[in-house]
């Protein structure tokens, strides 16, 4: 029984359709070849989109490779001399990798402190530690927002009473100073890893007054100094440190709360 593909007549023999006179083994002849066409054609668009995705991972990796050689070449130069890039606003983005890297080695450290210190009652304090996702969440959170107060700080006095910056501006300066307390904290680390935990602790706190204290109001009087408006630039600087104050205690006592919070939750 043959079926026309034209019409769909049912006949039992014949070259030609007896209803429409579409040629039938031509139309069956097209429909295998199509078929087999199809069933060639699969294995090869499979291996197509394979390649397609290996080449695409490949030039992700050599993307992340040059983009990972760059920062380091970057970081040497900037720790070398920490105010070559002072004036040049490209270097935003690295400013924020650096960023970023602080904050998670310096949470990093904390609680290979913290584990350390629980640990050191022969298991007894071990049930209560906190966890490492509520260590790094609470300590990121936490240099995070003073990070960014800073970078307002700056931007809304610059404003006010020095030049205009952009915030990715504010962000390039205070950022090619962070490789120092990167470095830092990296030594932190290792000094926690060997159980001195004393020059451990002394690290942490040295980073941490560099990248939150010192760094920015460094980069503000130097802002100030390199041009004031009409106001004294001294006036610019007690601005400066009033609006920094005021926020990192809204911070802290947001922290603290929290920290207790948490504390009264495990004892309950």
């Amino acid at each position: 029984m043959k079926n026309c593909l034209a019409c769909g007549h049912a006949q039992d023999d014949g070259r030609f359709c007896g209803k429409c006179g579409a040629p039938i083994e031509n139309a069956a002849q097209e429909r295998a070849a199509t078929t087999h066409s199809m069933s060639d054609e699969q294995p090869h668009s499979q291996y197509t989109q394979t390649a397609q995705n290996t080449t695409q991972s490949n030039e992700q990796i050599e993307l992340i490779k040059k983009q990972s050689k760059l920062y380091v070449n970057y970081f040497v130069e900037q720790l070398k001399m920490p105010s070559a890039n002072f004036n040049v606003e490209a270097t935003w983005k690295n400013s924020i990798i650096s960023m970023i890297i602080y904050v998670v080695l310096t949470a990093i450290s904390v609680f290979t402190l913290i584990k350390q210190f629980f640990s050191g009652g022969f298991g007894f304090f071990e049930s209560i530690a906190p966890s490492f996702i509520q260590v790094f969440f609470y300590m990121s959170l936490f240099i995070s927002l003073l990070i960014v107060i800073s970078i307002f700080a700056i931007f809304l006095t610059a404003k006010l009473f020095s030049e205009s910056l952009s915030f990715t501006n504010v962000i390039s300066k205070i950022g090619n100073y962070y490789t120092l307390p990167i470095a830092i904290m990296v030594l932190s680390i290792l000094l926690g890893l060997l159980k001195s935990f004393s020059y451990s602790t002394t690290m942490i706190y040295i980073g941490f007054a560099l990248a939150i204290g010192i760094i920015p109001m460094f980069v503000m009087i130097k802002l100030l100094s390199n041009k004031s408006k009409n106001i004294d630039s001294f006036y610019g600087f007690i601005f400066y440190l009033v609006v920094t104050v005021i926020l990192s205690s809204i911070v802290f006592s947001f922290m603290i709360d929290s920290a207790v919070g948490e504390v009264f939750k495990f004892f309950k």
